[in-house]
């Protein structure tokens, strides 16, 4: 049997299932072995075939927990608390919150409390992440090369 665990079921956000269950090496070997057949859910009778996004995400979800690897699925209109937020980010909540009054991040404050779409969050750490990466070169383009001197590290004290 499958643990599920969910860390923010109050208001449906997360839901992480834990390695475990018998069958999943041969299910995985299984789902990886025909990766670009259609995939269908048959209960009782009745069979219904599973969009391509979800047969996708079903595959590598099950070939993470045959590796050992636990599996989180979080809808992306969930909306999270700073703590939530901050843990997406791999960032303190303080930070987060920092993120939220610049402006960086928008949030709402229906009482006491921030609220940040799970969206939102994704969309930042996007951001944050094609901003961090160095430009490719252009097509034909060599990268520039160092000068030896700064390929040899720092000069030694004198």
């Amino acid at each position: 049997m499958v643990d599920v665990s969910s860390t923010a079921a109050a208001h449906g956000a997360e839901v992480t299932v834990h390695p475990g269950a018998d069958g999943l090496p041969e299910l995985a070997e299984l789902l990886s072995s025909h990766p670009g057949n259609p995939l269908a859910l048959k209960v009782g009778r009745r069979c219904v075939p599973l969009p391509a996004e979800l047969a996708d995400a079903l595959r590598e979800a099950v070939a993470a927990l045959a590796r050992g690897e636990a599996v989180t699925l979080t809808p992306h209109e969930a909306l999270l608390t700073t703590q939530e937020a901050a843990d997406v980010l791999g960032v303190s909540r303080p930070t987060l919150v920092r993120l939220l009054e610049s402006g960086a991040l928008p949030y709402t404050q229906p009482g006491t409390h921030r609220r940040v779409l799970l969206e939102d969050v994704l969309a930042y750490a996007e951001r944050q992440r094609h901003a961090a990466a160095p430009p490719a070169p252009a097509a034909g383009v060599s990268p520039p090369r160092r000068p030896a001197a700064a390929a040899r590290g720092p000069r030694p004290a004198r």
